[in-house]
């Protein structure tokens, strides 16, 4: 049996990268309070999401075929 941990730190890795970028994203607009916050989170999980997809295409592809 594969062991969790792996998908769990690459979990928690895209949601470090997309939380960061959101935020720099949405300073750059200026925009703050309860909008900035919520639209940096809507951002930020979107951007995960996208990271973790291309890490497991990335992963797929330089995976040796049998």
């Amino acid at each position: 049996m594969r062991s969790i941990f792996p998908s769990l730190l690459a979990i928690i890795v895209c949601g470090g990268v997309g939380a960061t970028l959101a935020w720099f994203a949405i300073d750059a607009l200026g925009w703050s309070g309860v909008a900035g916050a919520i639209a940096t989170a809507m951002l930020a999980m979107v951007i995960a999401v996208a990271v973790f997809a291309a890490g497991i295409a990335l992963a797929k592809a330089l995976r040796p075929r049998h």
